[in-house]
């Protein structure tokens, strides 16, 4: 059976590669009677049977008409179904145990003037060994449409291949797709509540190498030197608001003089690795939480003591690919 599957996935990847966006045709749909489509053709079976054994020309005529709507029915579930075209939006991260939401936009193709019943159906999705699905009803739809899928482990993990089906119109056949895109999706370690060690705050200077590598750091000074020009991810306590009131743009304070007490994160190597990630977790998001200026140590990875979103956003890409922390996105 796994072998199936994988030559099932593999003859997939072939004819439905990855892609941002599609515009189903008849490469990327497959069609096929559903459950109650075989009950309609046995009953158009006995029919015939019933018709030809009695001789009965009504029955007849009934069995043609009702194999001419299957016939119609099987067109008419090809055609809108083909009108559709899905796209992926960006997807946020996320902590383990929450589900990622994922925006698919639906939209009519543009040659088509409508596609209102297309997408009378289910988007579905089996990730990290759960199942997940949507109901759509293109008559009240509002893009994108936001298809759930529960996270239970942290880290880099590829989208799978969603399924969109529909069963328009009368529920006769079954169409679908199994489409594959190339965005992936970011799962953060999950925050685990606890106190901020001693030995991890400590003066800048406790470790000479990284004391004499920040002690001209400006960030981490106090007294007033100079501004300049604001910079996405610093910290919004140092831009002089003042001059933003003079419309004279973001522009953030610098300072000499003392240095400030700096914090070091670092990896706890005496509990188990997920505890620990766990915990460093929560020490990131409490210290980003009151913009304190921290440093940040995971084995031979280390981030320079910093404050704000961008740095926030350095250490948690981290925890979530420890050990792989080459795969950190910039």
């Amino acid at each position: 059976m796994q072998m199936l599957q994988q030559s099932f996935h593999r003859w997939l990847d072939k004819r439905i590669p990855a892609a941002d966006n599609f515009a189903l045709n008849h490469k990327t749909i497959f069609i096929f009677p559903a459950k109650f489509g075989w009950l309609y053709l046995a009953l158009c079976t006995l029919l015939f049977l019933l018709g030809t054994n009695y001789q009965n020309n009504l029955m007849l005529l009934l069995c043609y008409f009702l194999l001419a709507v299957f016939l119609v029915s099987l067109m008419a579930s090809y055609s809108n179904f083909a009108k559709l075209t899905v796209s992926i939006g960006k997807i946020h991260q996320v902590y383990v145990n929450d589900d990622v939401q994922i925006p698919l936009w639906l939209n009519a193709k543009q040659n088509s003037s409508t596609f209102s019943a297309a997408m009378h159906g289910r988007i579905s999705a089996q990730f990290m060994g759960l199942s997940s699905g949507i109901d759509v009803d293109c008559d009240q739809l509002t893009n994108p449409v936001a298809l759930p899928l529960p996270c239970k482990k942290r880290g880099w993990h590829a989208l799978p291949r969603l399924t969109l089906s529909s069963l328009y119109p009368l529920g006769l056949f079954r169409c679908w797709t199994h489409l594959a895109f190339h965005s992936r999706v970011l799962v953060y370690p999950l925050p685990l509540v606890n106190n901020l060690s001693p030995q991890h705050r400590q003066a800048a200077g406790h470790d000479a190498q990284h004391a004499h590598k920040h002690s001209h750091d400006p960030s981490l000074q106090h007294d007033f030197s100079h501004l300049k020009a604001y910079q996405t991810g610093e910290s919004l306590r140092h831009v002089a608001w003042k001059q933003v009131a003079k419309g004279r743009g973001m522009v953030s304070k610098q300072f000499t003089g003392q240095q400030q007490q700096v914090t070091w994160l670092e990896l706890d190597t005496t509990v188990e690795l997920e505890l620990a990630i766990s915990r460093l977790c929560f020490q990131v998001l409490e210290l980003s939480r009151f913009n304190h200026v921290f440093g940040f140590v995971l084995g031979s990875y280390v981030l320079d003591p910093d404050s704000g979103e961008s740095h926030r956003l350095n250490c948690l890409q981290a925890l979530a690919s420890y050990p792989n922390i080459a795969m950190v996105a910039n």
